[in-house]
């Protein structure tokens, strides 16, 4: 993309200095185009992708795409890496509004809201010492500005020539909204793209940091020469190297069988095997070749002794497509279904060559039922409250139940003693008032007693209170 863009200005005529300032920082950079740029303290008010230059996870935006292998930690991703047959390759896209959040609302007309965003790659396929591999992504949206922004990352070998090809179903999009973790169609890797979302697929990127999100998906590098890939679909069009099933429920394995080498693949074998529990659905192996649409019904050798190809010229690709159908007889535990295909050929450099490739499907009931916990009862648990009160009236002895009071007259009289404590308690302190009263008094000479009418009542209340034997 990079390069059409410069061919297209030279073509015009286009010489001026600020132009071809322009150029050289995009070809040095590997992204592009120039564009304004913001920082996280002073973000944009419209909608721009990639721009910021202080992010926190990736430095400067606009060095988007990174590549490192497939268990490699988000640091150790790179601009460039060199690429070893056999081994998968992990590309990772970051894409983030720098328009602010006070833009996203209604009272702003929502202008800082993304709208129809989306996102493009693509990879070089073959690799050798003297090429450089590209991988590219673009990201679009009808009213960013600038409306796309693109970048680029490298891939290097030592070996004379290998094949990159995308593992299928590994397209994925991640964020802390609901579609994290949804896979990508394969419209990704078309020039159009795919769309972008939060909570669904829908092109709608609002502004703001916590509305950013990444695009990863792997590539296998494989040294030139005869491969194979199993995947396996539900729906048949996205296809992926494991699945789940609810039992009765049909499933589609798609081979693909690549010849990348510099020679015809001989003798080209395919043999596939089927775990216990999946069923093929009879008459639905089918091939086609390259990019023909016409699919060619093939037998059910396949599981037997093989299905033999025959040659399989340079730059060819075989598919085999079969359904399968799972049992029945599976719980709510889910059972981890393992099936491996293997192509065998010859060539000038080997013969009996060997090629593996496996998938996996999961089946488990879906309409399984909670399991009822009952609730505790004196026959369950007779250590309840409410229990151990009427396992004492059966069982005196059982421990604790001695502590426990006992109900009747007992609770009346020991009521009666307890108010007639508290009334008791009342009229002591009144007295001892009325004393301390009487000897402040003597002290100073004053008298500090109650009125005659205050001991008018006092005697009328002492000759109508019994005496207290607490005093």
């Amino acid at each position: 993309m990079k390069k059409s863009i410069i061919k297209r200005n030279f073509l015009k005529g286009i010489a001026t200095t600020f132009i071809l300032s322009m150029i050289t920082i995009a070809s040095a950079s590997a992204w592009g185009p120039e564009r304004t740029t913001f920082t996280m303290e002073s973000p944009a008010s419209y909608p721009t992708f990639n721009s910021i230059t202080n992010n926190p996870t990736i430095g400067d935006e606009r060095d988007f795409v990174r590549v490192g292998e497939i268990n490699a930690d988000v640091t150790d991703l790179k601009n460039e890496i060199k690429v070893v047959p056999g081994r998968q390759y992990l590309v990772y896209v970051y894409f983030h509004n720098n328009a602010s959040a006070t833009y996203n609302d209604s009272a702003h007309n929502n202008v800082g809201v993304a709208l129809r965003t989306r996102m493009s790659s693509s990879f070089s396929t073959v690799l050798t010492p003297a090429n450089k591999g590209t991988i590219t992504a673009t990201i679009t949206a009808e009213n960013s500005n600038p409306l796309s922004v693109w970048d680029e990352a490298y891939m290097t070998t030592d070996t004379e020539k290998v094949l990159l090809h995308y593992v299928a179903g590994s397209a994925k999009i991640y964020n802390d909204w609901k579609a994290n973790g949804s896979v990508m169609p394969s419209s990704l890797f078309t020039e159009e793209g795919t769309l972008l979302g939060l909570n669904a697929l829908n092109g709608v990127i609002p502004g703001c940091e916590e509305y950013h999100g990444v695009v990863t998906y792997v590539l296998q590098a494989d040294e030139l020469g005869g491969s194979i890939e199993k995947s396996v679909s539900k729906d048949g069009t996205t296809f992926s190297k494991s699945v789940n099933l609810a039992p009765g429920e049909e499933a589609i394995y798609q081979l693909t069988i690549m010849n990348t080498g510099d020679v015809a693949l001989t003798n080209a074998t395919i043999k596939d095997t089927l775990p216990t529990g999946l069923t093929l659905v009879p008459g639905s192996v089918k091939l086609r070749a390259n990019s023909s649409t016409t699919w060619d019904e093939l037998s059910d050798n396949i599981f037997g002794a093989g299905y033999n190809l025959g040659t399989v010229g340079t730059g060819n690709v075989i598919y085999i497509q079969y359904k399968v159908t799972a049992g029945t007889d599976f719980d709510c535990e889910g059972t981890e279904l393992t099936n491996k295909a293997t192509l065998t050929y010859d060539s000038d450099q080997a013969s009996g060559e060997t090629k593996e490739t496996s998938t996996t499907i999961t089946v488990k009931k879906t309409d399984c039922e909670e399991p009822v916990i009952p609730l505790d009862t004196c026959e369950t648990n007779p250590a309840l409250p409410e229990c151990q009160e009427k396992n004492c009236k059966t069982n005196p002895e059982m421990e604790g139940c001695q502590e426990l009071p006992e109900t009747g007259p007992v609770e009346i009289i020991m009521a009666i003693v307890v108010i007639a404590g508290i009334a008791g308690a009342g009229y002591y302190l009144y007295r001892t008032r009325k004393t301390l009263k009487t000897v402040e008094g003597d002290v100073s000479g004053k008298d500090l007693s109650e009125s005659s009418e205050e001991k008018g009542e006092e005697k009328s209340d002492d000759s109508s209170q019994k005496p207290n034997d607490m005093v």
